[in-house]
């Protein structure tokens, strides 16, 4: 059983690492969207996702994704591939990767691909899907929430070699930065 302090602990990691991710991923999923649209590969959708009001809005993105595929892809995915006898890191690659193509948007599968991964290590980690969860729901109520506030124009990204090299920097840099977050914030818990 984890003492109070280790959750705290793990609490603020988790916290930390969803906003980290957040800004450090989003300005690379634009600019993954802004390429596959002028490559004629993905075209954005406009669905009104506030039509029925922000509560429903927040329902939909924020609550009930979080459980369900933190359920789906981490409790149950991960420990499936794990009784494969796979080694922990495949079993973190590979249900990243699932979970990256479930969401059907190629111009996100970067973003939801290394998020998937900061999922599954935390999850193998700590054997604790509410940590997961936590991230989760941080991330999607982000979104929703400042979709809601600014926007969402259709010009959120214009393409220029500054902003490419911007991107993928602030992408390598926040991988980074979780890495260590992860490694360094979260203890080892054994069942």
């Amino acid at each position: 059983m984890l003492k109070v302090k280790d959750n705290l602990r793990i609490a603020v990691v988790c916290v930390v690492t969803a906003f980290v991710c957040l800004f450090g991923y989003l300005m690379l999923q634009n600019l993954c969207a802004e390429l596959f649209i002028r490559w004629g590969l993905e075209t954005r959708k406009d669905l009104d996702l506030f039509q029925h009001g922000f509560g429903l809005a927040f329902l939909i993105v924020a609550i009930i994704p979080p459980v369900f595929e933190e359920l789906i892809f981490r409790l149950l995915g991960c420990k499936l591939l794990k009784l494969t006898k796979l080694p922990d890191w495949c079993v973190i690659v590979l249900s990243a990767a699932i979970f990256a193509i479930y969401h059907q948007a190629w111009s996100q599968l970067i973003y939801q691909f290394l998020m998937g991964i900061w999922l599954a290590w935390i999850f193998m980690k700590t054997h604790h899907i509410g940590w997961t969860m936590l991230i989760h729901f941080i991330n999607n109520a982000f979104i929703v929430t400042y979709t809601y506030f600014a926007g969402s124009g259709n010009d959120v990204f214009t393409l220029s070699a500054g902003k490419i090299i911007l991107s993928v920097s602030l992408a390598v840099v926040t991988s980074v930065a979780v890495f260590f977050l992860i490694k360094k914030g979260i203890p080892n818990y054994e069942k």
